[in-house]
């Protein structure tokens, strides 16, 4: 009966795991360049039911399930055009690449909606939102001192992108099994401007998943309730 109690509350957990990763996908679906999460689960520990000698039978029975990893589906998202000089959008593989000078760390994006800096050499620079320098091919912040000339906005390409770490903020960072990203120049017709990617969430499977999501709570929560039923009824027989 413990079995019972604890297949049903981890259940529960498991789908309440899912349906934050579904509400966040919800949230994001007009984030630019957003990439949607899939959850995934896997099974928990298997028994054995004893026979009558006294060995392990052929009827097993498990502890239920948990959610075992969070992927990043990065298939390219539709195209906004918005005839803005320092809006850019990738055709194809590929991320734009930040340098955050605070953290001096390097992270990849596909959200080109960029924007000039003054920094404090008295030069603009192209950056995000947040400030961080967009790099271009060879790795070195990009100076513009003319929003309408053509920049050179580095497009950076990893062999294997499963793995790379969301950090928030709509960025990623390559880990070692991402291998060394290529870098383009964007001349090769992978760079879109006056365009940005939108979100690649499907709206239509996420309410689905959703509301499949919720039937399997709340039958968990039933479990829940009928096995503390039962043991009460043991309970009074005693």
């Amino acid at each position: 009966m413990n079995f019972s109690f604890y297949s049903s509350a981890v259940g529960a957990q498991a789908m309440q795991n899912k349906l934050d990763v579904v509400s966040n996908n919800l949230s994001n679906l007009n984030t630019t360049g957003y990439k949607a999460k899939n959850g995934y689960f896997t099974d928990l520990i298997y028994k054995n039911i004893k026979n009558v000698e006294g060995d392990n039978g052929n009827v097993i029975y498990g502890a239920g399930t948990r959610l075992k990893k969070v992927d990043t589906n990065f298939e390219q998202g539709s195209f906004t055009l918005t005839d803005m000089p320092l809006d850019y959008a990738i055709n194809g593989d590929g991320f734009f690449a930040l340098y955050d000078p605070a953290t001096q760390t390097r992270t990849y994006t596909r959200d080109g909606s960029f924007q000039l800096s003054l920094q404090q050499n008295g030069q603009f620079y192209i950056t995000n939102s947040d400030g961080k320098w967009v790099l271009d091919q060879n790795g070195n912040p990009i100076v513009a001192n003319d929003v309408e000339a053509e920049h050179p906005i580095g497009v950076f390409v990893f062999q294997q992108k499963n793995g790379m770490v969301s950090v928030g903020n709509n960025e990623f960072m390559a880990i070692d099994k991402n291998g060394t990203p290529i870098a383009s120049n964007g001349n090769d017709g992978l760079l879109v401007r006056g365009a940005i990617e939108d979100s690649n969430v499907d709206f239509t499977k996420e309410i689905a998943d959703m509301l499949q999501i919720q039937n399997v709570y709340q039958m968990s929560l039933k479990m829940v309730q009928t096995t503390d039923e039962i043991e009460n009824t043991v309970n009074s027989l005693r």
